[in-house]
């Protein structure tokens, strides 16, 4: 079946001012997932028009069990406990490693929105009404929940931004009450709010180390350039984790590279996350690793 473009926010500040109504709901440490169901098979996309229905069981099981009807979209964000970085253990191929996956690293599926219902079309429906049937099609339970959401004004966003952070989740999504989905766009009708703003970025490879730890550093891309490299975010533990999802990821890049770079290996475009006090020339200024982001 043929994925549906999600919907994406804005970045926004905590002292945003909102006209009318809005609705908060606590931004998750996963990745974004479309579920489709037509008939008897169900198909859940990543952002990246990849299809990893079969490396979630659990999920699907969970679904069909759940969710009223055979004929459905569903937007979500897929987690299992430990946040992103433990997201990562579950992309694996081997069937085997799946399964055991499935139950040592169970994933749960936290629902916030239905685009399609039976094979009627919802986008045009407000989000309250789309929230409302969700209500009713999706029974929580297995590895399905709903995402918790509430109605805020402008004076409270900074609250309940405190309490999403204080919760342990990374900060606040903030929707027009009253907004369409507006499949593929990235749209003022959702802002988010994050602990602190990243950077989308593409590890391309590694530099060599000059001591005993694994990498010295992780090459990156942004917008098809050379965008510098991050030496610093993550432990020694870390670096020997990430280069072994380096190893598996290898590859060739035709992005021009510094003549001068003592490259260890290079890798497809891995989606990833940092941090940096501001660009300078194209490049971060101190930046500081972050996360991958599922591919």
């Amino acid at each position: 079946m043929e994925m549906l473009e999600p919907m994406l926010s804005k970045l926004a500040e905590e002292d945003v001012h909102l006209e009318g109504v809005w609705v908060s709901e606590p931004k998750l440490d996963g990745e974004r997932i479309i579920a489709l169901r037509k008939g008897d098979q169900i198909d859940l996309w990543t952002r990246r028009h990849v299809e990893v229905s079969y490396k979630f069981p659990e999920i699907i099981s969970s679904l069909k069990k759940n969710i009223k009807g055979d004929n459905w979209i569903l937007d979500g964000e897929l987690t299992v406990p430990g946040g992103f970085r433990k997201l990562l253990k579950r992309n694996v191929e081997d069937r085997f490693k799946i399964s055991l996956l499935a139950k040592k690293l169970p994933a749960t599926l936290n629902l916030f929105d239905i685009l399609r219902f039976q094979g009627e079309d919802l986008t045009s429906k407000a989000l309250v009404q789309r929230k409302k049937i969700l209500l009713k099609v999706v029974q929580e339970g297995g590895h399905i929940k709903i995402v918790p959401f509430k109605t805020v004004n402008s004076k409270k966003i900074k609250d309940h931004f405190v309490e999403s952070i204080h919760r342990g989740y990374e900060g606040l999504i903030l929707k027009n009450a009253s907004s369409e989905y507006e499949s593929g766009k990235r749209s003022s009708h959702w802002l988010k709010i994050k602990r602190s703003e990243t950077i989308d970025v593409n590890v391309i490879g590694a530099t060599k180390s000059t001591g005993s730890i694994a990498f010295g550093a992780l090459i990156l891309e942004k917008d098809g350039q050379y965008f510098g490299k991050v030496g610093t975010g993550f432990s020694d533990l870390d670096r020997k984790e990430i280069l072994e999802f380096l190893e598996k990821n290898r590859g060739v890049t035709d992005i021009p590279l510094p003549p001068d770079l003592d490259i260890l290996l290079t890798t497809r475009q891995l989606p990833a996350e940092i941090k940096a006090n501001e660009i300078v020339k194209g490049k971060p200024r101190a930046p500081v690793w972050v996360r991958f982001r599922w591919a």
